[in-house]
């Protein structure tokens, strides 16, 4: 699964009550609980806890139930759209993110880092995003944009393949070993331009250096003539929930360029939006 950290996604597993009320198919036990909610809760953080995929076998075996129970369990998420199966095992779809994405919206990001996006723009003079990973993509959740003529025109909302964008990548390079492993393994990774890093040991190797350096630059990537520059946005416990960036039409400038002019405004601004996240 694309995982953010584990401690997130278990909160999935919380937002869900109301999305699986309905499939619920077992009486339950006491008057005020229901034991199949409570089953398919306690699925959902198995796939919380790092495990990518699951047979029936598996969720019979760790949740203690019975394998046609187990199978129930399965086969209603997959119903809902929340896992997929492949042969015999279960793997979570990019629709469990939505439930992540109501429990960030709880935090108001977008409109908590509004003053501080709009600052960075006016600053910088460039679009600058908000972007959160849901599986192979990175989704824009909050965006500002210059008001010059000439600018990059990307929509809240926006999907674009996390490898060759730099919010990606730096969302990406946050992921727990195992889970940047299986993303390296599964992700669909095509030539978008002939600068793009399609190699799977290529963007390995890239993704090491955008962790230890604590940003990313990007160049003629996603569309040729275009970069961008992120740094991550980390909660309280360290794990990276979201990226903050930088996206414009390149010209002349060049990686150097880049990161001596914009890198010290981002990461400011990019302080400033975690001292909140820290806070609440």
């Amino acid at each position: 699964m694309p995982r953010s950290d584990a401690k997130a996604t278990e909160s999935l597993a919380e937002a869900a009550t109301d999305a699986l009320a309905d499939s619920a198919s077992e009486i339950p036990r006491k008057e005020e609980l229901l034991d199949s909610l409570t089953k398919g809760l306690a699925l959902l953080r198995l796939f919380a806890s790092g495990t990518g995929r699951l047979t029936m076998q598996d969720v019979a075996e760790q949740l203690d139930v019975t394998r046609a129970a187990a199978r129930r369990l399965l086969l209603t998420l997959a119903h809902n759209g929340y896992v997929a199966q492949q042969g015999r095992q279960f793997v979570l779809t990019p629709r469990v993110m939505d439930l992540g994405y109501a429990y960030f919206a709880s935090m108001n990001l977008p409109q908590l880092a509004r003053p501080y996006l709009q600052a960075l723009c006016a600053e910088a003079g460039e679009s600058c995003s908000i972007g959160m990973l849901d599986h192979e993509s990175v989704v824009l959740v909050a965006r500002e944009e210059p008001s010059q003529l000439l600018r990059v025109d990307m929509a809240i909302g926006r999907r674009m393949p996390a490898y060759a964008h730099s919010l990606g990548r730096v969302l990406l390079a946050g992921l727990d070993d195992d889970a940047l492993a299986a993303y390296l393994d599964s992700a669909e990774l095509r030539k978008l331009t002939p600068f793009t890093i399609s190699s799977r040991p290529a963007l390995a190797t890239k993704l090491a250096q955008v962790r230890a350096d604590g940003h990313c630059t990007l160049v003629s990537e996603l569309v040729d003539g275009f970069a961008g520059i992120s740094v991550p946005l980390t909660d309280q416990s360290g794990k990276v929930v979201a990226g903050l960036g930088l996206s414009m039409v390149l010209g002349s400038r060049d990686q150097a360029y880049l990161e001596k002019h914009y890198l010290p405004p981002l990461r400011n601004a990019a302080a400033q939006i975690e001292s909140i996240l820290k806070a609440r």
